[in-house]
């Protein structure tokens, strides 16, 4: 039920999305879905937490991939291991957030999921800055800002979902972003024994 909420409301958006429309995708009585949420509202709150946490519910930052950038000591690994994990949530997740802030009982979900990924994001930033330091005179909420925006589902969303980039694309640019403009780190010039065959500055144009 849950995947064919995701789809049914990011396809029709919350007016047009029916609880009938939901259950016939999913296969199930109109009755079973009220009785499970009693409302389209509760429906959708359900489908925005769900696809936040996917079919495993493991908080992001108890996630193997989250855990693995916490003890890799390289800070571009870890910066990988982390956008890899994150984008994997967007792809998920990402087109519904426009759904859920159109919905006031709905958008609680994404207020209550939103300050955890502030808390979150700032604790990624705090480990991180442990592995190399951020750029001059960029204090640890700054670079929780910037971390938020680049890697976040708005960016994701309009980059992938209306200009065109792939999901690589994406992965591949903001991993560059992070390093430069919260450590400083030139992407094409790493230190060390780094692989940068994967890291882009935009989506991969044709007619280069």
């Amino acid at each position: 039920m849950m995947e064919s909420a995701c789809r049914v409301f990011t396809e029709r958006g919350f007016s047009a999305a029916t609880m009938e429309a939901v259950a016939a995708d999913a296969g199930v009585a109109v009755q079973t879905l009220y009785f499970t949420f009693h409302s389209k509202a509760e429906l959708l709150q359900a489908a925005y937490e769900y696809a936040v946490l996917g079919p495993d519910p493991t908080p992001p930052h108890l996630s193997s991939w989250w855990l693995a950038a916490e003890q890799d000591p390289d800070v571009i690994k870890a910066v990988g291991r982390l956008v890899d994990g994150t984008v994997k949530v967007f792809e998920r997740a990402a087109p519904l957030v426009w759904v859920v802030r159109a919905d006031e009982q709905a958008r609680r979900a994404y207020d209550f999921n939103e300050n955890l990924r502030v808390e979150g994001y700032a604790a990624m930033v705090d480990f991180l800055a442990r592995k190399h330091p951020l750029r001059p005179r960029l204090t640890r909420k700054k670079a929780r800002d910037l971390m938020l925006t680049l890697l976040g589902p708005h960016v994701f969303f309009v980059l992938t979902g209306e200009l065109g980039w792939t999901v690589r694309d994406y992965r591949s640019w903001v991993k560059v972003a992070i390093l430069n403009e919260i450590f400083g780190i030139d992407a094409a010039h790493p230190p060390g024994p780094h692989s940068t065959d994967t890291l882009a500055v935009g989506p991969e144009d044709p007619h280069r």
